[in-house]
């Protein structure tokens, strides 16, 4: 049935969509990525008065049912490489790394890819080599964004992209929510754990005896597996969710389409995961790190001579402890919560350091893309 469904939107796309509606096209993979495009699509609409098209692979996307005014939704999937090849638009928008690499190729038309990114994470070790290569331009998060993606350019004689210093619309939205949170310390303590995903992640590695470990200090836990995680490895997380359904401070969630578990934590336990640096900055509340093997999809990142940011911040967002040393956890959590105050003016500076225009995130990427288009003069570089 989804096949049918994906003829009559790739259909009604190319032959029944007005060419003003599908200049600026959005992509995503499933749900959970319109976070990343949130805050620019409604500049978009509200501010500059352009309708966008936005493309999804997830087939209960929920925009493909509701969607703002002036965002046209498609779904395609098996057929999203062909669409890719015929796609004829003025700017195309993705957070999907490797484009051109293997099976999503640029479009046979002339267009301008904007990559944006949907983590804080460095780009030269968790992502391949040539991740960025076929973008046009990129709205970096920091400055180690634009200093990688420099320094990757010079050292493969490839032209220079262009670099937009834009910030991130997740990490704000995650602020600004977290500014109007009161925490209340007569509930039970609750902490997060939100690992990577791949093989040696904190779940995989020590996820049941940590959890039950948590539970028995009193903690409420929350476990917020990667989507990839949940997609590749759907048997590691039904056993956890059979081994602890019934322990009424235990929740499991499935979905990072919403920013509410990263809301309520007192303490974040990762391994090397983007969130850690998405919830230290957005919540100036400390992270306790695993010290698992990190996960390398660049086995040459470090020709590079930079130290991934995911590893050089670890130590002051937090504390690091190995994964062997369980017993250490909860006098960790402890000492972290109590430093707390210590910890928000500390996390407070080093997102001023390492995060471009807090809050200007949204009008900064649509501002690029209404330049891009030819609709806009001014330049946000």
């Amino acid at each position: 049935m989804s096949y049918f469904k994906e003829l009559r939107h790739f259909f009604r796309f190319f032959y029944r969509t007005k060419t003003h509606d599908k200049r600026i096209v959005f992509y995503a993979e499933h749900e959970g990525y319109y976070v990343c495009f949130e805050g620019i699509i409604r500049e978009l609409i509200q501010t500059h008065r352009t309708p966008i098209s936005y493309v999804t692979s997830d087939v209960d996307d929920p925009l493909l049912t509701e969607s703002p005014d002036g965002v046209h939704v498609f779904y395609l999937k098996s057929l999203l490489p062909y669409f890719m090849l015929l796609v004829k638009c003025r700017v195309f928008v993705m957070t999907l790394p490797d484009l051109h690499q293997f099976q999503f190729k640029r479009s046979m038309n002339p267009l301008h890819y904007v990559y944006v990114f949907h983590s804080m994470v460095s780009t030269h070790m968790m992502y391949r080599a040539g991740a960025f290569d076929h973008y046009d331009s990129i709205l970096c998060i920091g400055p180690h964004h634009r200093n990688e993606i420099r320094a990757y350019e010079a050292q493969n004689g490839l032209q220079a992209k262009e670099l937009v210093k834009a910030g991130y619309y997740r990490l704000e939205r995650i602020h600004e929510q977290a500014n109007h949170r009161t925490s209340d310390d007569s509930e039970p303590r609750t902490v997060l754990i939100a690992p990577s995903w791949g093989k040696a992640n904190l779940l995989e590695s020590c996820g049941r005896e940590l959890v039950g470990l948590l539970l028995e200090q009193g903690y409420r836990v929350i476990v917020r597996p990667h989507p990839e995680t949940v997609r590749r490895d759907p048997d590691l997380i039904a056993r956890l969710e059979s081994a602890f359904a019934r322990q009424s401070r235990f929740q499991l969630e499935r979905s990072v389409s919403t920013d509410d578990s990263l809301l309520a934590p007192d303490v974040l336990l990762c391994d090397l995961s983007g969130v850690a640096l998405e919830y230290a900055f957005g919540t100036e509340r400390p992270v306790l790190f695993f010290d698992v093997a990190p996960k390398v999809h660049n086995d040459e990142y470090f020709t590079l001579g930079l130290r991934p940011v995911e590893m050089e911040l670890r130590g002051q967002l937090g504390e690091v402890i190995a994964v062997d040393e369980l017993g250490t956890v909860p006098a960790a959590i402890k000492r972290l919560i109590n430093q707390r105050e210590q910890y928000r003016s500390r996390l407070a500076q080093l997102r001023a350091e390492y995060v471009f225009d807090l809050g200007s995130s949204s009008w900064i990427g649509a501002a690029h893309i209404m330049r891009v288009t030819g609709e806009a003069e001014e330049s946000v570089e």
